[in-house]
């Protein structure tokens, strides 16, 4: 593995071709329906804003680093813990993968 694929996998965002053109997000984001949520990161638990939700994953906003395909658990209040996979890392913000879809309602 190359530095620039190793520095990618540590969590930079990894450079798209094109911008899309159409949204191709397979469901709806609830924005504001959750506030905050506690994530247990690498041993440490911290308390984290959420931008949304859906039924497969959420976005928060932290100033911690994780790798993408990194494992992580969320809890939402409320709920029971969740196991969440890194898919990706920009300006402080980081999108989780659900390995459990949601029911949210």
């Amino acid at each position: 593995m190359g530095a620039a694929q190793a520095r990618r996998l540590c969590g930079e965002m990894i450079e798209r071709a094109e911008k899309r053109h159409v949204d191709q997000r397979s469901e709806e984001r609830h924005e504001n329906l959750v506030d905050c949520s506690t994530l247990f990161f690498r041993g440490g638990v911290h308390l984290v804003p959420v931008v949304n939700i859906s039924t497969r994953g959420a976005m928060i906003v932290c100033a911690l680093e994780p790798r993408i395909g990194e494992s992580v658990i969320i809890r939402f209040e409320g709920c029971s813990p969740i196991y969440a996979a890194v898919k990706w890392v920009r300006g402080g913000r980081v999108g989780l993968a659900f390995g459990t879809a949601l029911t949210i309602g």
